[in-house]
């Protein structure tokens, strides 16, 4: 399968600098969110990919279902999508979208896999040297994970700390392979 993400960088971007310009960001989050939620439906990714359908009734379809959902800017995306026969990259544009406010934003996801649950007090001190180290923007999600075993894992943006005694064992066990 392709990586759409270089297709759909420009019209991500593009979207996203004219909803800077129109002073809209959260709606236009709003409205890519409910887009590319209602594109992702078997239905309505069967019917985009129906060859007897255009790309212009496709796009109207989804106007037509989404109604008030969508602001202007999506409106228009919808009609340059169509036009360039790219509907197929409403996912990607919006998780492009949604990177570019975040980074705009300055918001720093962070995701913490624990093998058990933990107490509010660890929350409490993982979130505060996170805060720390990643800015006071920095939201936190918590993920149970009972194959990790114990300890941690840690993943921003990109970027990954393993703290896990399942990631200490891997380790191990390449050492001993060498």
């Amino acid at each position: 399968m392709i990586d759409q993400a270089p297709l759909a960088r420009p019209y991500g971007k593009a979207l996203f600098e004219a909803a800077l310009e129109a002073k809209d960001l959260e709606g236009t989050h709003t409205a890519i969110q409910e887009l590319a939620k209602v594109s992702e439906t078997t239905e309505v990714a069967a019917y985009i990919d129906e060859p007897t359908h255009t790309k212009k009734e496709i796009a109207n379809k989804l106007i037509e279902i989404l109604g008030d959902s969508l602001n202007d800017l999506t409106k228009k995306l919808l009609s340059v999508l169509a036009e360039n026969k790219r509907l197929n990259l409403i996912s990607n544009i919006n998780i492009i979208y949604t990177e570019l406010l975040e980074k705009h934003n300055e918001q720093t996801n962070v995701s913490v896999s624990v093998a058990t649950d933990i107490s509010n007090e660890i929350k409490e001190y993982l979130l505060t040297k996170l805060k720390k180290s990643y800015g006071d923007n920095t939201s936190i999600d918590f993920i149970k994970d009972p194959s990790i075993m114990g300890g941690l894992s840690l993943m921003v943006g990109d970027e990954s700390l393993d703290l896990s005694i399942k990631g200490r064992v891997k380790k191990l066990i390449n050492q001993l392979n060498f």
